[in-house]
């Protein structure tokens, strides 16, 4: 179990992107609550990495360094001027991104996995993956998350089962994908960080970005954070702290943004 009964959990956004004059991350991440009480006395703080992440390789490979040094000044909330906590104890990351590319722009996706090579596009600044560094450092060609995405999506379907959203294992070979591949590759490189491997997800967040739709969005996103909490890496007795996580969730009004099951999305089936 996460020290003390609480799980700290880092969220990060991005800056908007492509043709959008908007991200659905930086707005829903800047919407999300500090803290989520739990059960047993238990709570998940979120900290919210500082600033927005840019559209280059070497930010995202910078960030992950940054947020798994896991010193304080780097999150939001600002410390209280009496807060001696140095340094917070990540538990775990969450990677918000905007749905592109031509998928279904409006659902949401849990991504599972990510890959080391082709990543075509170039960021900002022209340039692309160094695939051959990755390699040098020993990195495999595929990372996944340890923590159960399946079980928490499911718990998000109980609340919010109008909603289309679906756990995918393909997360578009872009900055989104990356994102998930640096932060899951740094404990790998970084003898400190070994009891984290594993400790990092991705959500995919729809495009809509009106107030209902980001409200929505971030109580979904609370819900899936909580499920996150409720795996058994951060629970090594039995009780589950996912019932009075969603208490939360229930002061506000599940609204459908889709009645459609999932859909397929190229050679990616939703679950």
């Amino acid at each position: 179990m996460a020290s003390s009964g609480i799980i700290n959990v880092v969220v990060t956004g991005n800056r908007p992107f492509m043709e959008y004059d908007y991200n659905t991350s930086q707005l829903v991440r800047d919407a999300l609550p500090d803290s989520i009480p739990m059960s047993n006395q238990k709570e998940i703080r979120i900290f919210k990495y500082f600033r927005d992440t840019w559209d280059t390789y070497d930010d995202v490979r910078y960030v992950s360094r940054d947020i798994w040094s896991g010193k304080r000044s780097l999150f939001l909330p600002k410390p209280e001027p009496n807060d001696e906590e140095e340094y917070v104890n990540v538990d775990f990351i969450l990677h918000l991104g905007m749905i592109a590319l031509g998928w279904d722009h409006k659902q949401f996706r849990f991504e599972t996995k990510a890959r080391r090579d082709g990543y075509k596009l170039p960021g900002d600044d022209s340039k692309k993956v160094d695939s051959d560094q990755l390699k040098r450092l020993g990195l495999p060609e595929e990372l996944s998350t340890s923590l159960n995405v399946e079980a928490a999506w499911r718990k998000v379907q109980q609340l919010y089962p109008n909603v289309t959203s679906c756990v995918s294992d393909n997360a578009g070979l872009y900055f989104c994908e990356f994102r998930l591949y640096s932060s899951l590759a740094e404990p790998l490189l970084c003898k400190e960080l070994e009891d984290k491997k594993g400790r990092v997800v991705f959500q995919h967040l729809p495009q809509a970005h009106d107030s209902k739709a980001i409200e929505l969005a971030r109580d979904i996103t609370v819900a899936y954070i909580s499920g996150l909490a409720d795996d058994p890496i951060f629970n090594k007795d039995s009780a589950s702290i996912w019932g009075m996580g969603s208490a939360y969730l229930m002061q506000s009004i599940c609204q459908a943004v889709d009645t459609q099951n999932c859909k397929k999305q190229g050679s990616q089936d939703c679950i």
